[in-house]
C-alpha cells in the first residue's frame, strides 16, 4: 500500500492507496490547536491494521527551490533542502518536516519519499524566471521565480495532454491560486514566483501588488504586521472582510464579497491573455483546485469574453495525492536515487 501525506498551512490531508492505486481511505485533519504528531496519530488510528502493509509513504513538499527533483527519497540531504527553503514557505515546509520525522518512526518498514511542488518548474526559461533587479544581488540570494503547485499543474497536463502536443494554460484555484503556461509538455511561465505569495489573489494571500506598498506599510505598521497582512489578511479575505471562503462569498449579497470574486476572476482572465501571448495561442484552458473544479460560475466568469482566443475549457478533479502515488509506482530510477 501507498500512503500520501499532504501537509498544508493549517491541515493535513491523507490518502491510502492499494497496490492498484485504488483509494482505500482518505481524510483531512486540522492541526489548529493540535500539534502535528497528534494529527498523525489520528490518521494512523483511521488506517488501523493496514499501517503494517504500507510499503511507500510520500509527502507533498511545497518549496524545494530549483535544487529538488520531483521525487526524492527521504535522506539527510533531502531534509536539508526542505529546511533550506522553509523561510520562503514558513507555513508549509516546517509542518512537512515534522510529519516526515514523526512518520518515519511510526512506519519504519515503509520507504519514505518527498514530492516537491517546485520541481515541475525547475527548467523555466531564463526570461520567465529572472526578476528585473540587480543580478549580483539576485545571484547572491538565489532570487528567481521558482513556481509552485507544480504537482497540480503537472496532473492537469497529464490528464489533458498526455502526448505533449498542445498549448495549455492550467489554472489551480483553491485556498492558494496559481497558473501556468505549458507548451507541448514544458512549462514556460507560472504566476507564483520566489514564494507562494506572487500571482493571483488567493483566499488570504495578496498575490500581485506594487512592491512599494510593502515598503510603505513596513514603515507605517512594522515589518511583522505587514508580513501578517500580506500572508494572512489579504486576497479574497482582505477585500471582502470575511474569511475569504469562496462558498461564503458566492452565497453573500454583500457588495465587497462580490467585488472580491470579480477581482479574482478579472486577474485570472488577464493572466490567460498574457499566457496566450507567451504561448502564441492556446488550445486548452484547464481548471482544477477546489474552486476551479467545483464552481462552474467562476469558470464562466473567467472565460467570458475570451471566445476570440478559440480554446477549449476543461476542468479536472484535483488529486495531488493520486498524482504522487502514481509517481511512486513508476519503475525505480537509479539516476534519482530511488
Amino acid at each position: 500500500m501507498i500512503l500520501i501525506i499532504n501537509s498544508g498551512s493549517s491541515s493535513i490531508k491523507y490518502k491510502l492507496f492499494d497496490d492498484e492505486l485504488d483509494e482505500i481511505k482518505t481524510g483531512k485533519f486540522s492541526f489548529a490547536g493540535d500539534n502535528i504528531p497528534k494529527v498523525i496519530d489520528k490518521i494512523l488510528v483511521e488506517i488501523g491494521n493496514q499501517a503494517s502493509e504500507i510499503t511507500k509513504t510520500g509527502y507533498r513538499v511545497v518549496h524545494g527551490g530549483d535544487i529538488a527533483d520531483e521525487i526524492m527519497p527521504i535522506t539527510l540531504p533531502t531534509i536539508n533542502i526542505i529546511q533550506k527553503f522553509s523561510p520562503l514557505a514558513p507555513h508549509h515546509n516546517p509542518p512537512a518536516i515534522e510529519a516526515i520525522r514523526y512518520l518515519i518512526n511510526k512506519l519504519p518498514l515503509s520507504q519514505h519519499f518527498a514530492a516537491f511542488d517546485t520541481a515541475f518548474f525547475k527548467d523555466l526559461p531564463a526570461v520567465a524566471k529572472t526578476y528585473p533587479i540587480d543580478q549580483k544581488i539576485a545571484e547572491e540570494f538565489n532570487i528567481k521565480r521558482f513556481g509552485f503547485h507544480g504537482i497540480s499543474h503537472n496532473w492537469m497536463l497529464s490528464q489533458i495532454d498526455p502526448d505533449n502536443e498542445k498549448k495549455i494554460i492550467t489554472i489551480h484555484l483553491g485556498a492558494g491560486c496559481s497558473m501556468a503556461a505549458i507548451n507541448c509538455g514544458k512549462p514556460i511561465d507560472t504566476s507564483m514566483g520566489f514564494t507562494p505569495i506572487e500571482g493571483l489573489p488567493m483566499q488570504k494571500r495578496s498575490g500581485d501588488i506594487d512592491p512599494e506598498i510593502v515598503l510603505f506599510l513596513t514603515e507605517k505598521i512594522s515589518e511583522k504586521k505587514t508580513r501578517d497582512l500580506i500572508e494572512n489578511h489579504s486576497g479574497l479575505a482582505g477585500i471582502s472582510g470575511t474569511s475569504g471562503d469562496m462558498l461564503e462569498l458566492l452565497e453573500s449579497d454583500d457588495e465587497m464579497s462580490k467585488l472580491a470574486i470579480d477581482v479574482l476572476c478579472y486577474r485570472t482572465k488577464k493572466y490567460i491573455g498574457a499566457y496566450a501571448a507567451a504561448l502564441g495561442g492556446v488550445d486548452v484552458v484547464v481548471f482544477s483546485g477546489e474552486i476551479g473544479f467545483g464552481s462552474s460560475l467562476i469558470r464562466k466568469k473567467i472565460t467570458a469574453g475570451l471566445e476570440y482566443l478559440d480554446f477549449e475549457t476543461k476542468f479536472i478533479k484535483p488529486d495531488e495525492e493520486l498524482a504522487i502515488a502514481k509517481k511512486l509506482k513508476q519503475p525505480l530510477d537509479e539516476s534519482s536515487g530511488l
